[in-house]
């Protein structure tokens, strides 16, 4: 939860230009380094990918919807690039409700995996399947973007 509102916090401080739109950004931080699909300069984070510096362990965190959102409940989460649906990668996620906006955000962890980078650093649309629906990400700009989140956390 903590890195959710680090990755929150820097997008304010980036000093980019006011958008009303989605974009990949990569973040380095005290912790590590971050990769988020946000409306910069807000708090509006579809997705967070971030990579402990410590552990190498990738903390992910997904703004979701489930059809019952309480916290606790554990959901399994497939990532994959349309088109290149066999090698998705399946996540177990924890859900929590955001008190501050009321939103409903899954976590998980994992490590890099040359799927995972692969899907971020190969372009195309990314689908995530969570709890019966599919969200689709669109992954243009996430490969400059995620240069530093794939040096600092190998396969």
């Amino acid at each position: 939860m903590r890195r959710f509102f680090l990755a929150a916090a820097l997008i304010f401080a980036t000093g980019f230009a006011a958008a009303d739109e989605y974009k990949w950004i990569g973040q380095v931080t005290e912790e590590g380094v971050s990769l988020s699909y946000a409306i910069p300069e807000s708090d509006a984070i579809r997705i967070d990918f971030h990579c402990e510096r410590k552990t190498r362990k990738i903390s992910v965190s997904l703004e979701h919807e489930p059809k019952t959102a309480k916290d606790g409940i554990r959901l399994t989460a497939r990532f994959s690039v349309r088109g290149r649906e066999a090698e998705s990668i399946s996540l177990v996620m924890t859900g929590q409700r955001l008190e501050l906006d009321d939103k409903f955000l899954l976590q998980g962890e994992t490590r890099m995996s040359p799927q995972l980078r692969r899907m971020l650093a190969e372009g195309g649309t990314l689908v995530v399947a969570v709890d019966g629906r599919t969200e689709e990400i669109p992954l243009k700009g996430a490969a400059q973007a995620a240069r530093q989140l794939l040096a600092s956390c190998p396969v």
